[in-house]
């Protein structure tokens, strides 16, 4: 079952920089991890507050997500590009 999706402003902002072709695959993995966010869990990275934060990389990006299990939310925290 899907959970709410969530966006940081911040990541809103990287997307607007994006060619179409880029925001769009990037919306749609939002869905799909949205859907299922173990499956995309690459990684455990942690936020500057110390939460446990999951990390996937599609394409040329690094997306930083929190599973909110008890809410049903899945938070999309940032979009950075994967190679800085």
């Amino acid at each position: 079952m899907s959970r709410k999706l969530f966006v940081q402003i911040s990541v809103l902002e990287f997307l607007a920089q994006l060619r179409k072709q880029d925001r769009d695959h990037l919306i749609k993995v939002f869905g799909c991890i949205s859907d299922n966010p173990p499956e995309f869990a690459d990684f455990l990275e942690y936020d500057e507050a110390g939460r446990a934060l999951n990390g996937h990389v599609t394409r040329r990006f690094h997306i930083s997500f929190w599973d909110d299990f008890a809410d049903r939310h899945l938070k999309i925290m940032s979009v950075t590009w994967a190679d800085r």
